[in-house]
């Protein structure tokens, strides 16, 4: 019993596998098992997957990474327990965000939401000035959906509670061998939670 159990563990060992992630936290295209760095990647699938809409259900599944919205408009971001908690046009974050390596406002992205994106990858620690100016406690990067070479599209329609619907679609066009364009949509669409009787 304790020979064919022992046989059936091993053999169970040896059919997993590692999926390879590719990211470009470094500015060059690497499998993230072979860069020094504390990084999680999430790519398209993981992403759906784990229903990261933006990014307060990204800190949900960052261990480390916590994100507080602020009234109106605006975000404020920690990683580790190291951040910038103030909301305002004179506040430097102390995390990067960045769209496809470039720094983005830190407030905006948090109210853009991810679709249609390749991977998000998510670096903890200092990462010195490779996305635009020194990020002290980390980056948090959104790549896009690149265009393909081939045509294609997709879309998709929820309704939820609230009178809640959300329209999320892309279309892939390539123009030639060397011209491809990719125009993806999103419309999000709530009641609020209280009624005004008067």
């Amino acid at each position: 019993f304790s020979l064919s159990f022992l046989f059936l563990f091993s053999t169970h060992l040896f059919t997993q596998e590692v999926e390879e992630v590719v990211v470009t936290a470094t500015k060059k295209s690497e499998s993230i098992q072979d860069i020094a760095l504390s990084i999680e990647a999430f790519t398209a699938d993981s992403v759906a997957e784990n229903m990261i809409e933006d990014m307060s259900d990204l800190a949900e599944v960052v261990p480390g990474l916590i994100m507080d919205k602020g009234i109106g408009s605006g975000a404020s971001y920690s990683m580790r327990g190291t951040g910038s908690y103030g909301v305002g046009a004179a506040v430097i974050g102390a995390i990067v965000t960045a769209s496809n390596g470039h720094n983005y406002n830190s407030s905006s992205i948090a109210d853009v939401g991810f679709y249609d994106v390749e991977r998000i990858e998510v670096l903890k620690g200092p990462q010195g000035t490779k996305f635009g100016r020194n990020a002290v406690a980390g980056v948090i990067n959104m790549i896009s959906a690149r265009p393909t070479s081939s045509f294609e599209g997709s879309y998709d329609i929820e309704l939820g509670n609230f009178a809640t619907t959300q329209f999320n679609g892309h279309i892939n066009i390539p123009i030639s061998d060397s011209i491809r364009t990719r125009l993806a949509v999103v419309s999000k669409k709530r009641d609020g939670t209280t009624h005004n009787i008067n």
